[in-house]
């Protein structure tokens, strides 16, 4: 009901959205997707990525060479990112998970540079730091409104399969061997089979993602290889609340639209954000979902117990 909720709300607000407002509301969907396709391997799996962008970045370059060089539909690219970037974190996948712990996390980022350095420096087939540009999609999906509603459908239909995994036997399964893989495995779940699974959907989601913000700003770059981009999905993680069903997406929400705010006053944004961080991770370490469902929860308690005194 909440995400019904939430979603008509979105609906509704996007004809009231100035043209920056759309913009700025349509990264937060696309970035709130990303941490939330992160988040199923994080919080479900309890893998911790640092390689999120070369999936990201592999459905932005996807989209980009299809549209730019080849002249395909925006809209028709993207089954092509998917796939490209199922393909690459099965590749990733097989090749990581049999690590653990800090080797895993270390490996998935080595990945990912690699991809960033093979982007920066291809110039012939990616541009390399020149990118490529002016993928502006074609009709109606070149307006802001008609594109925020299909990265607001976009955002619907990932969220609504993490949904949909969350409480499916294969979610238990992923929980089970996050809690421990020795007696899940013991009583017959492949603990390989089914963590390369959610890498595989975890890095198709993040293609799709990619895919939508390169044809957001008109462009890609190396940068969306980067590690830092990895960064972004993980802070908004950890901003949000990784235990909270959404609050990865409202972590990228808080996130986009506080670097919004603090850059307009001062260039100090990474030192403030780093502030902001500590303070999450020390004071409140269910993020902001977390302190807003304890605030319901409160409420409600007080509620009934006036109720039952009354």
């Amino acid at each position: 009901m909440r995400l019904l909720l939430l979603i008509l709300f979105l609906a509704g607000l996007g004809p009231f959205l100035s043209e920056y407002g759309l913009k700025l509301a349509s990264e937060a969907l696309i970035l709130g997707l990303y941490a939330m396709a992160f988040n199923l391997l994080f919080h479900q799996a309890g893998l911790l990525s640092f390689g999120q962008a070369a999936f990201f970045g592999v459905g932005a370059y996807a989209m980009a060479l299809l549209v730019g060089r080849a002249g395909w539909p925006f809209l028709a690219t993207l089954p092509v990112a998917l796939l490209a970037s199922a393909l690459v974190a099965l590749i990733v996948g097989f090749l990581s998970i049999r690590l653990t712990r800090i080797y895993f996390t270390m490996l998935t980022l080595a990945f990912a540079q690699l991809l960033y350095a093979l982007a920066h420096k291809w110039y012939a087939f990616t541009g390399g730091d020149n990118g490529i540009t002016d993928l502006r999609p074609q009709g109606a999906l070149g307006e802001s409104l008609p594109f925020y509603y299909l990265v607001l459908v976009a955002f619907v239909l990932g969220v609504g399969f993490l949904a949909f995994l969350h409480r499916s036997p294969f979610g238990y399964a992923l929980r089970g061997l996050r809690d421990n893989r020795a007696r899940a495995e013991a009583v017959g779940i492949d603990g390989f089979r089914h963590f390369l699974l959610a890498f595989v959907l975890a890095g198709l989601l993040s293609g799709l993602a990619g895919a939508l913000q390169g044809a957001l700003q008109r462009s890609v770059f190396p940068d969306y290889l980067y590690w830092t981009r990895s960064a972004e999905a993980i802070l908004a993680t950890i901003l949000g609340g990784s235990g909270v069903f959404l609050g990865p997406a409202v972590g990228a929400a808080a996130f986009l639209f506080l670097r919004v705010a603090v850059q307009a006053q001062t260039e100090y944004w990474p030192f403030f954000l780093g502030a902001l961080l500590l303070m999450m991770v020390l004071f409140f370490p269910k993020g902001l979902a977390g302190i807003w469902l304890g605030l319901v929860r409160r409420l409600a308690r007080g509620v009934q117990r006036g109720a039952i005194g009354g």
